[in-house]
């Protein structure tokens, strides 16, 4: 774990706060590892969605008055966070970025039959993942690699790694140093985070059958994330809806869980009608239902459909994505609604024609197009 002193990463932009980080600094002795402006002096954080959580003190900066304060501000700004993302931040000595890097599965949950959602924990530091190679928008498909077996196209339930990750590492990247200070060598910083593959027991075997413990290696990602930018003007696109189907189920997740603001965000929490419309074959393929709740809370309503309920008790609706869109009470002006389309190749026709009666231009409609 790194141990950090003086990070003035995720800091409030408080004039006390900052003159407490200057405090601190001016405390620093002259053994004080600093590169590329980022001090290393005793004090071990846990970093917790890119708040610097202080797991323990040095008995020196104990006694200051200015680093009891500097704890006490930390320790509030984090007390403010909702989201229990957690990530964390290493030191490491290899510099530059590699296109494979070691992950550990740190949970398997089957989220419906024959489907499983697989937690990793990746590496995710710029300094370490190429901006081309890294996870940044929902859509993005994920290469894995166990022993010698390569899968590739694997879909990702999880929204992009926030950039709140990143903040100590392009920190760090910029070079700054304090003033009567010299640059000695080069180290890299790690950056640890979650990221949930969505599996399904046809896709791979050796995949689906991974255990909390086990290893793998995790490469590039693919260039296939969706581009929201066309539909992201709030004010006038203030509903947005999300039709999800297959494995497009994992990318629509992608987008109704990631904070406003943040990478691939659609905003969804500033927007006034949010919809998800899901098709599975039948109720016990309908993925992710824990999930449900929290999106409702996050004020999206979530309508689903089975294709049929295979002698299931199922007192929803049975037919398609355009039964359910002509069931549903939504009011909607078709000028101002952005839809996102996550369906896999065979649905897209009925899509699009459903769209087209809706009376929803095209220059508002982002589709999923990847074949898996």
């Amino acid at each position: 774990m790194a141990t950090v002193q003086s990070l003035g990463i995720v800091a409030p932009s408080s004039a006390a706060f900052r003159k407490n980080v200057r405090g601190v600094e001016k405390q620093v002795s002259s053994r004080a590892r600093v590169c590329g402006g980022v001090d290393y002096r005793g004090v071990a954080f846990q970093v917790q969605r890119g708040v610097s959580r202080i797991s323990a003190v040095s008995t020196e900066a104990a006694e200051s008055s200015d680093v009891a304060e500097l704890v006490k501000a930390r320790r509030a700004v984090q007390d403010q966070t909702l989201d229990g993302q957690i990530f964390s931040i290493t030191e490491i000595d290899t510099v530059g970025t590699k296109e494979w890097h070691p992950a550990v599965v740190a949970n398997v949950q089957e989220v419906a039959t024959g489907t499983r959602c697989i937690t990793l924990t990746a590496e995710c530091s710029r300094e370490q993942v190429k901006l081309e190679h890294a996870y940044m928008k929902a859509g993005q498909l994920a290469q894995v690699r166990i022993g010698e077996e390569l899968l590739t196209g694997v879909a990702c339930a999880s929204p992009p790694f926030s950039e709140e990750v990143n903040a100590p590492v392009l920190y760090k990247i910029r070079g700054d140093i304090p003033a009567g200070t010299t640059k000695l060598p080069q180290y890299s910083l790690a950056a640890k985070a979650p990221i949930d593959l969505h599996v399904t027991e046809a896709d791979s075997a050796s995949l689906y059958n991974l255990k909390a413990g086990d290893e793998v290696e995790l490469g590039p990602f693919s260039q296939t994330g969706l581009d929201l930018r066309p539909i992201l003007f709030l004010t006038r696109y203030s509903t947005q809806i999300i039709f999800a189907q297959g494995k497009g189920i994992a990318v629509a997740r992608a987008i109704m869980e990631c904070r406003d603001g943040d990478n691939g965000s659609l905003n969804l929490g500033l927007r006034e009608d949010v919809r998800l419309y899901y098709e599975a074959p039948n109720p016990s393929s309908l993925a992710y239902k824990d999930r449900y709740g929290l999106w409702e809370r996050k004020r999206a309503k979530v309508r689903t459909v089975v294709e049929s309920t295979d002698g299931e008790n199922w007192d929803g609706i049975v037919g398609t994505l355009s039964t359910l869109w002509d069931e549903d009470d939504i009011e909607y002006d078709p000028m101002t609604t952005g839809v996102v389309v996550c369906v896999e190749s065979s649905k897209r026709e009925e899509m699009r024609t459903l769209l087209a009666e809706a009376g929803i231009p095209d220059g508002q409609i982002v589709t999923w197009s990847v074949e898996i």
